[in-house]
């Protein structure tokens, strides 16, 4: 127990650190962030804590909410290819001596094989949604051989939605409270409410896999 609550203190002051170097350097804290978390080679960082409090301090306007979702995009989707081609073998540029230096459990990386062989390539993509596989869905890529543009085009895509619809909650939710938001956002931005409908059909999916997979194992 004292080992779990040592852990906790210590990923509060990762977070806290991370948002004080946001606050400070703003969208290059951010896109250091992500690069950072997506391509594993530090330990995971509290991003359900970082990104939600960069979005609060980054946020402020459309334009602010563009540089938002591209500093967390760029990072996010240069970030997944580090695992990619470090998983992916011969060929891989290199990259293959930074396998050792990812911080990945091996029960992330066979939950991510799962995921990818149970849902193939479209995986990459949905993998964005998800906390749990964010950043590991990259490993299973590589290591199939998944084609560079094909992963590429998923992880941006994803890595886009997920971080535009995490800033819009977040922007519209702090102004209002969260139905009149959900309603604003839904008659005055429909992409912006499609990406977070998205988003939430995706979690709502990977709740529901992991709720059906425990039913068959009892």
């Amino acid at each position: 127990m004292a080992d779990v609550g040592t852990l906790d203190l210590a990923m509060a002051d990762l977070g806290a650190t991370a948002v004080r170097f946001v606050r400070i350097y703003g969208p290059l804290a951010l896109l250091c962030f992500t690069f950072l978390e997506s391509s594993m080679l530090f330990p995971f960082f509290p991003s359900e804590v970082v990104v939600p409090a960069a979005a609060a301090l980054l946020i402020t306007d459309s334009p602010s909410f563009f540089v938002f979702v591209g500093a967390a995009a760029i990072g996010g989707t240069v970030g997944a290819f580090v695992p990619f081609y470090a998983f992916r073998g011969p060929g891989s540029r290199g990259l293959g001596r930074l396998r050792d230096r990812i911080n990945v459990s091996e029960n992330a990386t066979d939950r991510g094989r799962q995921w990818f062989r149970r849902w193939g390539a479209s995986s990459v993509f949905w993998g964005r949604f998800l906390p749990a596989l964010r950043s590991v869905v990259s490993i299973p890529a590589g290591l199939a051989g998944m084609t560079r543009v094909r992963f590429g085009v998923y992880t941006a895509t994803g890595t886009v939605l997920f971080y535009a619809a995490v800033g819009a909650v977040v922007y519209y939710g702090r102004q209002q409270p969260l139905f009149a938001a959900l309603t604003s956002v839904a008659a005055d931005r429909p992409v912006l409410a499609g990406t977070v409908a998205l988003a939430a059909l995706a979690v709502g999916l990977w709740v529901s896999l992991r709720h059906l997979r425990r039913e068959r194992v009892s």
